[in-house]
């Protein structure tokens, strides 16, 4: 979760006119910084996967790891990611939009500066 505000605030800092477009760019932004964020973190999100299925739950994190990478190799370690990325890119996008909407319309109500 920390990841994706970094990529977020580094969004807004670099890219601000990106973020004044109604709806295409909070959604591409927050997409993308989802998605940056799980593509980071995927491994360790996989081998909780596995520990929820019952595979290897005996195993530390670390072992978990390694036998999955001697096993399955790089894509072992981001089975998944396709589907997970789709996901979480409408998704954001998606919450994104709502709240740049729904923070507008506070504003505009006098709620907030």
């Amino acid at each position: 979760m920390g990841l994706y505000f970094i990529f977020i605030d580094s969004f807004r800092r670099n890219l601000p006119h990106l973020f004044s477009s109604p709806l295409l760019g909070p959604f591409l932004l927050s997409g993308t910084a989802a998605t940056l964020a799980w593509w980071i973190i995927w491994p360790i999100e996989n081998m909780k996967s596995q520990v929820q299925g019952n595979f290897g739950k005996e195993q530390p994190l670390k072992t978990r790891l390694a036998l999955t990478f001697r096993e399955r190799g790089i894509t072992g370690l981001y089975r998944g990611i396709g589907p997970g990325t789709l996901r979480s890119f409408l998704a954001n996008g998606a919450s994104m939009i709502v709240m740049s909407n729904a923070q507008k319309l506070v504003t505009k109500m006098g709620l907030r500066d």
